[in-house]
C-alpha cells in the first residue's frame, strides 16, 4: 500500500512541474529574445556611431591618398572608412556635407553653393572651394527591423552624424641657418717689438815652441773669449682687425614687432615696426581672406592682385582662400612700414579667417614670424 502511494505522489510531481515549466517557458523565451534583440539594438548604435566618428575623422586629415585627391574630397575613400568601422551593419545611407561651422547661437554657417545640413549628399562637389577651417559632416543611417516581426516593435532609423573641422594648408615659416648678423668692429692687437743680444764666446789655442837647450819648457794655453753680438729685430707693433659679429635682436622691444589687421577704403593692410636699426628682408609671405564672399555687391568675390610694401610691389590674379607668396621678397625698412593687400574689388565683408603671416630672411631673424593674429 506504502509503495504504491509513493509511486502515486511522485507522478503528480512530476506532471505538476511539467506544466509549471510550460506556463513559464514562453516568458523565459521572451526574456532571452529581449535580451538578445537590446543586445543587437545597442550593438548597431555602437557601430552607426563610430562609423560615422571615423569617416569625419579620415575627412578631417591632413594628405591625399594614393591618386593625389584631398582626404576631404575623397568621396569614395570616406564611405569605405565607414563601411569597414561596422563589421555586420549594413549602412542605408552614407551622406557626406560640409559648413563653415556654427555661431554663437549654434546655429549653422552654410557655405554657398552647399546645403550644410546633416543627411544631404554634396560629395564630390563642382565648381565649390573650400578652406581652412570649414568642417566635414558625415552622417549614416541604419535601418532597424526586429529579427521576429511577431512582436509588437516598429522599425525604425539609426542615425549617426559627425563634423570634424579640416585643415587644408598649414603654413610652417622658419629655417635652420645660423643666427649673427649685424656690423663688423675692427678691434686692433697690440705686439710689442723685442731686440734680442746673443753674446757668443770663441775660444783660440795658441802654441808657444820650447827651447830644448835651455831644458825649459813652457806650454801656454791661452783661450781668448771673444764675445760677439748678434742683434735679432722683430718687427714694430702691427694692427690686426678681429672681426666680431654684433648679434641682431629681432625680438623684444628693440625688435620687429606688427599690428592688427586693418581695413582702410577697402583695402587690408598692416603696419610693422622695425626698431632693430637694419632694414629686415622678407622670405615668404602666407595670407587667407574671405576670397569668395569678401565684397558686397553683385559679384561679391575678391581676387589678390596687389601687395605694395613701401615702394616694392607684387603683382598677380589670385582667386582662392589663401595663398604663399614665396617671388616677393621686400626689405622691411626701419621704423614704422605698412604693407598692403589690393583686391579686385573693396573689402568689406569679413568673416574672421583673415590672416597675415610674414617670414624673415636676414640671418638672426629666421625663427621670428610676423603673425597678424598676435
Amino acid at each position: 500500500m506504502k509503495l504504491s502511494h509513493a509511486k502515486k505522489l511522485l507522478k503528480k510531481t512530476k506532471a505538476q512541474a511539467l506544466v509549471e515549466f510550460a506556463i513559464a517557458l514562453p516568458f523565459l523565451l521572451a526574456l532571452l529574445y529581449g535580451v538578445i534583440e537590446l543586445a543587437r539594438l545597442a550593438f548597431m548604435f555602437s557601430s552607426a556611431s563610430n562609423a560615422s566618428r571615423a569617416a569625419a575623422r579620415y575627412g578631417a586629415g591632413a594628405g591625399e591618398n594614393i591618386e593625389g585627391t584631398p582626404h576631404y574630397l575623397d568621396c569614395e575613400g570616406i564611405r569605405d572608412i565607414a563601411l569597414q568601422s561596422a563589421y555586420i551593419t549594413d549602412f542605408s545611407e552614407i551622406n557626406i556635407t560640409y559648413d563653415r561651422g556654427v555661431n554663437s547661437d549654434g546655429t549653422q554657417i552654410p557655405i554657398p553653393g552647399i546645403d550644410p545640413i546633416a543627411g544631404t549628399n554634396s560629395c564630390p562637389l563642382d565648381n565649390v572651394t573650400l578652406r581652412n577651417g570649414d568642417r566635414i559632416i558625415v552622417q549614416v543611417t541604419v535601418d532597424y527591423e526586429p529579427i521576429i516581426t511577431v512582436i509588437p516593435i516598429e522599425n525604425f532609423e539609426i542615425v549617426s552624424s559627425n563634423a570634424r573641422t579640416f585643415i587644408i594648408s598649414i603654413p610652417i615659416f622658419g629655417s635652420a641657418m645660423p643666427t649673427g648678423f649685424a656690423a663688423e668692429t675692427s678691434t686692433p692687437s697690440r705686439v710689442p717689438g723685442t731686440f734680442t743680444f746673443t753674446p757668443t764666446i770663441t775660444s783660440t789655442l795658441t802654441r808657444v815652441p820650447v827651447n830644448l837647450t835651455e831644458f825649459s819648457q813652457r806650454l801656454t794655453n791661452a783661450p781668448t773669449a771673444t764675445t760677439t753680438f748678434t742683434p735679432s729685430s722683430t718687427p714694430p707693433p702691427s694692427r690686426t682687425p678681429t672681426i666680431t659679429p654684433t648679434r641682431i635682436l629681432c625680438s623684444g622691444i628693440t625688435g620687429i614687432t606688427n599690428g592688427p589687421l586693418q581695413y582702410i577704403d577697402g583695402v587690408m593692410q598692416m603696419e610693422i615696426y622695425n626698431n632693430i636699426g637694419y632694414p629686415i628682408r622678407v622670405s615668404e609671405i602666407y595670407i587667407e581672406w574671405n576670397h569668395d564672399q569678401g565684397h558686397q555687391g553683385a559679384d561679391t568675390k575678391l581676387r589678390l592682385n596687389k601687395i605694395l610694401l613701401t615702394n616694392q610691389s607684387w603683382e598677380g590674379d589670385i582667386f582662392a582662400p589663401f595663398q604663399y607668396i614665396k617671388d616677393y621678397s621686400p626689405l622691411i625698412p626701419v621704423g614704422t612700414s605698412v604693407i598692403k593687400f589690393g583686391f579686385n574689388q573693396s573689402y568689406d565683408y569679413l568673416d574672421g579667417t583673415e590672416r597675415v603671416l610674414i617670414g624673415l630672411l636676414t640671418p638672426g631673424c629666421e625663427n621670428v614670424l610676423l603673425s597678424s593674429e598676435k
